[in-house]
């Protein structure tokens, strides 16, 4: 999947903005942040099954780098 690279990616640019933070803390500041779509469903890949979006990865979320850079300020 292509949300490990852009994890690390966000990551990096909140690191360059507060280089002080703990793992814990970006952890938490990318999660808090992220957005969420509790409702939309999507095809399971691979298949033409609906299912929730949400059921697809561990956080059922978006990384969002743009709302946690805001939240740093």
């Amino acid at each position: 999947s292509m949300a490990s690279p852009a994890a690390a990616g966000v990551a990096a640019l909140i690191l360059s903005y507060e280089s002080g933070l703990e793992a814990s803390e970006l952890r938490s500041l990318m999660l808090d942040t992220s957005r969420r779509y509790p409702k939309l469903k999507v095809n399971l890949p691979g298949t033409e099954t609906p299912v929730l979006f949400s059921s697809l990865s561990r956080t059922g979320t978006i990384v969002d780098a743009l709302e946690a850079v805001k939240a740093l300020r």
